[in-house]
Formats: structure tokens, sequence, C-alpha cells
């Protein structure tokens, strides 16, 4: 499962590299950082994309680093 997961993250890198920071396999989940202001457009890829077809969002996460510069 792992392997599929790294081979959808390397393909969402590619096909939206407008929308995706970054991507990295943790704990068996993928995890796709993505600009606040290309998330609906990068939602709208998941779930209409032949490659892809996403038919559920479940989780979405918002972090802040205020200290960051």
């Amino acid at each position: 499962m792992s392997e599929a997961l790294k081979e959808l993250g390397a393909q969402l890198e590619i096909k939206r590299s407008d929308c995706v920071l970054s991507w990295d396999v943790t704990h068996g989940e993928l995890n796709v950082d993505v600009a606040p202001s290309n998330l609906v457009e990068f939602v709208e890829f998941l779930k209409s994309d032949q490659s892809c077809k996403f038919s559920s969002l479940v989780d979405i996460t918002g972090v802040d680093y205020p200290l960051r510069s």
C-alpha cells in the first residue's frame, strides 16, 4: 500500500505542481500540503481526474506557524 501511495503522491506533484507544495507518506497515509488559495481547485481535481476519482473528503487540517518568517 505504501508504494501505491508514494506513486499517487508523485503523480499529484507532477500533474498539479501549481497546487502541491509538498507531500509524504507517514504512518501509511498520504499527506499533501496545498496552498490555501489552491485548495478548492485541488479538491476538484482529485474528484474529476480519471486517474484519481476520489469520492469522499475525510480530513482537512490547517496549521499556522506564526514565528516562521
